[in-house]
């Protein structure tokens, strides 16, 4: 059973990716590079191509909830008075797109986000968590309404790393940053129109395999029902 501790939530199962550094990848890229028959493209800039693998995995990390960057159901504790939690942020939600669902402390009902174009937020009294919106305080990063709603909440968010330096490990898929940095330099290039095209294939191909992947375990039908921890009966008289 998981346990419901702040500043200790659980996470994803461990991942099947082998991570490679930067400079790893960079060199596979200017491997299948020279591969490519032209003479423009084989005029390397690792800045260059360290920027594209940037890219890609910028682009990439936004499409889903990646289990290694993903957090499950974080507890936090709500200030009682500015819709805030009591902890800083600014190191685990690094923008308000990464937090993925908040769900009020002991409920199995989502709250929504905030309808700010129809709703009066500041109308909104009470002390239990209604509804939830953007906080421009970057240690905060969301606000919960009412603001006065007490208590904990538990959250799910993903974690962006900062940018890759050449040292770093990069932990994401390394074929699918690979084909796109190439797909990258191979449209800037514009030499081989014939490569470029296979490379858009392979990139795109291995990105949907990461798709399916995610998508291969048994999802509950039922959201909302728990299921029973325990058992009682009555005896028939």
């Amino acid at each position: 059973m998981l346990e419901d501790r702040e500043g200790d939530s659980p996470s994803f199962p461990s991942h099947s990716f082998i991570m490679a550094t930067l400079t790893q990848l960079i060199t596979r890229v200017e491997r299948r590079l020279s591969q490519v028959a032209g003479a423009s493209v084989q005029i390397y800039s690792e800045d260059l191509i360290a920027d594209m693998i940037q890219h890609k995995f910028d682009v990439l990390f936004d499409e889903a909830y990646w289990p290694q960057f993903t957090t499950l159901s974080e507890t936090m504790t709500l200030d009682g008075s500015t819709g805030v939690v009591t902890i800083d942020l600014s190191s685990k939600i690094k923008k308000f797109d990464d937090i993925g669902v908040i769900f009020p402390d002991g409920s199995n009902t989502a709250i929504s986000e905030v309808p700010f174009l129809t709703q009066n937020m500041s109308l909104i009294t009470g002390s239990t968590p209604t509804s939830y919106g953007p906080n421009t305080n970057s240690n905060k990063v969301f606000n919960i309404f009412p603001f006065t709603a007490t208590g904990k909440i538990q959250v799910t968010y993903r974690t962006k790393p900062d940018d890759f330096d050449s040292g770093d490990n990069v932990d994401f898929d390394s074929q699918a940053l690979v084909l796109g940095a190439v797909y990258d330099y191979l449209e800037d290039d514009g030499t081989n129109p014939a490569a470029t095209d296979k490379a858009q294939s392979l990139f795109e191909s291995r990105v949907q395999q990461l798709r399916n992947l995610r998508s291969s375990a048994p999802i509950a039908l039922d959201q909302v029902s728990l299921l029973p921890q325990s058992f009682s009966f009555t005896e028939l008289t």
